[in-house]
C-alpha cells in the first residue's frame, strides 16, 4: 500500500514538473487518435487500390472516408467499362442484353432456292429476352420441268411474324434460341400461309448465325390445306 501511494505522488509530481494539464491530453488523445484512423484508412485503401489508379478522399470523418473511397472504386471501374467499350468498333459489341430498342436485318436461305430478306424491330429487356416483330420479301426459284429448256420460274412472298428471342450469356460469343411465327402471303400465286420457324444460334458480337426448322400451313388460295417442310439458314445483323 506504501509502495503504490509513492507510485501516486511520484507521477504527480512529473505531471506538475511538465506543466501538462488532463484536459488537453485527452484532446491530443481524441486528435491522435483520428489521425491514426486516418492513416491507416490511407494505408489499407491504397495497398488495396494501388493497382486501379483509384483517387482516394479522406475527410475528418472516418465513416465518410470509406464511403468515398468505396464510390471512387466504383466510378473508377465504370468509366474503364466504358472506355473499353469505346475503344471497340460497333460490330464487335454483343447487344444481347443492352436493354432499350433492338432491331436486325437477316439473310435466309432454304431448300435450296429459297432465298429471303427480313426486318425485325423490338424491345431488349437487358436480360437476355427480346420480343419484337417485323416483315420482309423473298422470292423462291422453282424449276419448269415442263419446258425442253427447263426454265426457273420465280415465285414471290412477303413475310409478316411475331419474334421472340433470348440469348443465354452477354459474352462475346452467345448461344440463344429463337422463334417467329406468322404469315407469309403469296403474292405471285394469290395464296396465304402461317408458318412457324424455331431456331438455335450463335450470336458473335453482333452477327448472328442460326439453323431452324420451318414449318408452313397454307390455308388460302392455291396451298390450301398444304404442309411445307424444310431446314432454313439464316446470318443477321443487329443494330
Amino acid at each position: 500500500m506504501a509502495k503504490l501511494t509513492n507510485l501516486s505522488v511520484f507521477l504527480k509530481n512529473i505531471h506538475h514538473s511538465l506543466a501538462i494539464p488532463l484536459q488537453p491530453l485527452n484532446q491530443y488523445s481524441k486528435e491522435m487518435k483520428r489521425i491514426l484512423t486516418i492513416i491507416c484508412a490511407i494505408a489499407f485503401s491504397g495497398a488495396a487500390l494501388s493497382a486501379q489508379n483509384d483517387t482516394i478522399k479522406v475527410s475528418r470523418n472516418e465513416s465518410d472516408a470509406l464511403v468515398i473511397i468505396v464510390k471512387e472504386r466504383q466510378s473508377v471501374k465504370k468509366d474503364q467499362r466504358l472506355a473499353e467499350r469505346a475503344q471497340k468498333p460497333a460490330y464487335m459489341i454483343n447487344v444481347g442484353y443492352n436493354r432499350g430498342y433492338r432491331a436486325d436485318i437477316e439473310l435466309s436461305w432454304a431448300n435450296k432456292s429459297i432465298w429471303g430478306i427480313t426486318s425485325s424491330h423490338g424491345f431488349s429487356f437487358g436480360n437476355g429476352l427480346y420480343v419484337g416483330g417485323g416483315a420482309g420479301f423473298g422470292a423462291e426459284l422453282i424449276k419448269n420441268t415442263k419446258t425442253p429448256e427447263s426454265n426457273w420460274n420465280a415465285s414471290y412472298f412477303a413475310p409478316v411474324f411475331a419474334d421472340i428471342k433470348y440469348s443465354f450469356t452477354k459474352t462475346q460469343v452467345a448461344p440463344f434460341v429463337s422463334m417467329k411465327g406468322g404469315a407469309i402471303a403469296d403474292i405471285t400465286n394469290k395464296g396465304i400461309r402461317t408458318f412457324a420457324n424455331p431456331a438455335v444460334g450463335l450470336d458473335i458480337a453482333r452477327f448472328s448465325l442460326k439453323v431452324g426448322y420451318k414449318y408452313q400451313l397454307g390455308f388460302w388460295g392455291y396451298l390450301d390445306g398444304k404442309h411445307m417442310h424444310n431446314v432454313k439458314l439464316g446470318v443477321a445483323y443487329t443494330f
